[in-house]
């Protein structure tokens, strides 16, 4: 689970919990869940689309299927990609309000290297047409007027749910994040090879965005290096009770929104330590 779906998560369990009707449009779910009186509903749309001939005419009419089964009044859409594009158009058609809030400061540059071109156009020309803009922080509002000078940004910080306080006798380092390249792993590689008498754990998994041999160097490192140690992605409340026990959680991104990182773990009183964020 990404920060920007975590904080979608929470936040349409809390406008429910305050009598608002809210659904959650989300991939086929695997098993019953049950539901209480303040949990969202639950609108289930197909699986990603984007594999299959003409994927992106597949995924914009899986999203639009979604949307109508909603039947919102107001759209929210978290972060950017093709979905911001297809739930954009939606509203544009059927004249339903389009709010977008961003997840990084990636969402307001146009010119990314790992992206397609026409689709960064058609994505900022799309994001004119929402009705309110909502920033993570003053700086990704500035960010947004000088690419969007027509839209007035409003600030709503990230939020974290309340959680114990960790009991001080931390025992590694902690990073945990996507093996992507701008996250810089390896820079966390580096720091366990110049410090051998601390412990260092890496809870990471590899995404469709890994740069090809990255998975491969950091699995070499954790063989190499006794005080690291490589853990695969594991569920949401298990890795929670790994920051617990963490002297500091370390992140070497390059950029980065409001991570939930940092929120949860001061949330437990646990320090971050940050490279460039």
């Amino acid at each position: 689970m990404g920060g920007a779906e975590l904080q979608s998560t929470v936040l349409a369990h809390a406008l429910k919990s305050r009598g608002l009707r809210v659904a959650h449009i989300v991939y086929p779910v695997k098993e019953p869940r049950r539901s209480e009186s303040s949990t969202p509903s639950l609108v289930e749309r197909p699986e990603w689309q984007g594999y299959r001939r003409l994927g992106e005419l597949a995924e914009t009419a899986a999203i639009w299927r979604g949307c109508l089964r909603a039947d919102a009044e107001a759209y929210i859409v978290r972060g950017s990609g093709g979905h911001m594009i297809a739930a954009g158009a939606f509203c544009r058609a059927l004249r339903r309000r389009l709010i977008f809030s961003s997840s990084s400061e990636l969402d307001f540059d146009f010119a990314r290297p790992d992206r397609n071109p026409v689709t960064l156009r058609i994505y900022k020309a799309t994001l004119r047409l929402a009705d309110d803009l909502v920033v993570q922080t003053g700086q990704q509002r500035e960010l947004a007027r000088r690419v969007l000078p027509d839209l007035d940004p409003t600030v709503i910080p990230s939020f974290a749910e309340p959680a114990d306080g960790a009991n001080g006798t931390g025992r590694y380092f902690l990073w945990a994040d996507r093996l992507v390249e701008y996250k810089l792993p390896e820079r966390y590689v580096e720091l366990a090879t110049a410090l051998p008498d601390a412990r260092f754990r890496m809870v990471a998994g590899a995404t469709d965005e890994t740069a090809p041999g990255l998975a491969e160097r950091i699995e070499r490192a954790a063989d190499r290096l006794p005080n690291f140690e490589l853990l695969p992605p594991r569920p949401r409340s298990q890795l929670l009770e790994e920051m617990q026990q963490a002297v500091a959680v370390v992140k070497t991104s390059r950029i980065e929104g409001m991570p939930n990182g940092f929120l949860e773990a001061w949330a437990r009183g646990v320090p971050v330590l940050s490279l460039n964020v």
